[in-house]
């Protein structure tokens, strides 16, 4: 008798929603987390962010409490107060969200009251945002947290014609990637005569963040989605459900798709995008050759649902073979979303990837080793995971998303929109023409 191990083999990363949580703190400076936790679990996955974001520390947005056995019995309700009005009188926080891990959630019946009472106290919002440690993953504690800050705004405010707000975007560092990201998203949008209101999140304070209550049509990026029902309650605006606006297939639908939002003539769309793919087209072309010239360049993708279909869907477009993807979302990794993006975004692939859901390890090394039996070249676009492991195999690692410890970005080279469809054909080009 055989037993499958596979279920509890690990994974490069497995997340909870407690670090999708934090990441969400980190990604608006001003705001802390009351960690409310036993002594010993303070939070060390964060050291990930910290190799990840070279220009701002995560470490002064992370308190803990350090509950001890006493405090389990009797309740830790009262230490939480005290913790917290001590720190706020320390730090002036802007936003202060209270988590929870297991053993405080299964023993604590005063968290709750704690809580209510700071949101009295405390010159700052507060949020509990419940997260114990075995629960979730970093997407959908990321989209809590959206959900949350989204709580805090004045919705009420008339809306401004013409004005939009990002919903979900995932911001995850300080570095020129994401600024060169927004920068090139408000491009086109003021193109077409779309002011962007703001961004759930992009780096902004809780008070840049409040502006999108101006916004009439919120655009929820896949990170977000789920959320619409919620949000439409919420605010009374207009929702739209896109994909990542990568590539040029994958910005062009975004641009066509955000442009009926709002009520734009097509026509005007259109021009913009023909425009934009006219300067781009030429300089994508040499890269294509690279991808399709005598050297077949095998290009695997290790990386979340969303971004793998909006990634694959535009290496496809400049010829690339991409035989293996890994969707490394955990428990939402999932191959039919996967694939419908696909064919929204149209993606002209030769046949088929092989595609796996939530991966462990173990998997991920076993599925790449298969493919080194061909006379190519392994190009892999994910995270520093794979860096660390497939290069000893002989992948070609291009970092992209989280975590990315060897690929910093201190000059803003987007990777979305037309001008990131370049900037990310540059690097698969550069990896895949560092073997020739």
């Amino acid at each position: 008798m055989t037993t499958d191990v596979t279920p509890f083999e690990l994974r490069d990363s497995d997340h909870t929603d407690l670090f999708g949580i934090f990441l969400a703190v980190h990604a608006v400076p001003g705001a802390v987390m009351f960690l409310h936790t036993t002594v010993g679990c303070k939070f060390k996955t964060q050291l990930h962010l910290v190799d990840h974001d070279w220009f701002r520390e995560s470490h002064n947005q992370r308190l803990w409490t350090g509950v001890d056995d006493i405090r389990l019995i009797q309740g830790s309700g009262e230490q939480l107060l005290r913790f917290a009005e001590t720190w706020y009188e320390r730090r002036h926080p802007t936003l202060a969200v209270v988590t929870t891990n297991a053993a405080v959630e299964l023993s604590s019946l005063d968290v709750d009251s704690a809580v209510a009472d700071l949101q009295d106290r405390l010159p700052c919002p507060v949020i509990l945002l419940k997260a114990p440690g075995y629960e979730g993953n970093l997407h959908r504690g990321y989209r809590r947290m959206v959900s949350a800050v989204a709580s805090l705004v004045d919705w009420s405010k008339e809306p401004e014609e013409g004005s939009v707000a990002l919903v979900g975007y995932l911001f995850d560092r300080f570095e020129m990637d994401h600024a060169a990201n927004l920068n090139e998203l408000k491009r086109l949008l003021a193109r077409l005569g779309i002011r962007l209101r703001g961004t759930l999140f992009s780096g902004e304070g809780l008070e840049q963040i409040r502006e999108i209550s101006r916004a009439k049509t919120l655009l929820l990026l896949p990170y977000a989605h789920g959320l619409e029902p919620e949000l439409r309650e919420l605010t009374g605006r207009r929702t739209a459900l896109l994909d990542l606006p990568v590539g040029l297939r994958g910005t062009s639908t975004f641009l066509r798709e955000v442009g009926a939002a709002v009520g734009l003539d097509r026509d005007r769309v259109e021009s913009l995008i023909d425009e934009e793919l006219g300067r781009a087209v030429p300089l994508l072309s040499h890269v294509s050759r690279v991808l399709t010239g005598r050297h077949q360049v095998v290009v695997s993708l290790f990386l979340d649902t969303p971004m793998a279909a909006s990634v694959g869907a535009f290496l496809a477009e400049m010829g690339a073979h991409i035989p293996l993807v890994a969707l490394t979302d955990g428990e939402e990794a999932d191959a039919e979303v996967f694939t419908a993006a696909l064919e929204r975004l149209e993606a002209p692939l030769a046949s088929p990837p092989r595609v796996l859901e939530g991966p462990s390890h173990e998997a991920s090394l076993r599925a790449f080793e298969d493919l080194r039996g061909w006379n190519e070249i392994h190009v892999v676009v994910g995270s520093s995971h794979q860096r660390q492991a497939l290069a000893p195999l002989g992948a070609r690692v291009v970092e992209l998303g989280y975590p990315s410890n060897a690929k910093h970005q201190v000059y803003p080279v987007p990777w979305m929109g037309y001008t990131g469809a370049v900037g990310l054909a540059q690097r698969v080009m550069d990896a895949a023409h560092a073997v020739f």
